[in-house]
């Protein structure tokens, strides 16, 4: 039986085309928890949650990744790299009827 997270994830994952798992379901607990108003900083944190308990992710050790700070302390250009995610987040809320 398929519940209402399984067809979120889904949703997240067609609309993101990330393959890791991991990212997709924060990202699908974004959308629940934040609807329409996700924000860039709101994905950049749940990656670097995802990204600071990953055990390897070429070429760096999950904690050890350069991006693993807080927003405000990234590149405009770094920054901007979680745009195309916001996004399609903020899309699959609207969808769903996530305000």
């Amino acid at each position: 039986m398929k519940t209402y997270i399984d067809e979120l994830v889904e949703k997240v994952s067609e609309a993101t085309g990330l393959k890791s798992k991991e990212t997709v379901k924060l990202y699908a607990l974004l959308v629940l928890i934040k609807g329409e108003n996700i924000t860039l900083e709101d994905v950049h944190d749940a990656w670097s949650v995802m990204m600071n308990f990953r055990p390897y992710n070429p070429p760096y050790l999950g904690h050890e990744h350069p991006s693993i700070v807080p927003f405000d302390q990234l590149s405009y250009e770094t920054q901007q790299k979680d745009k195309k995610y916001a996004d399609a987040l903020i899309k699959v809320a609207k969808e769903m009827g996530k305000k």
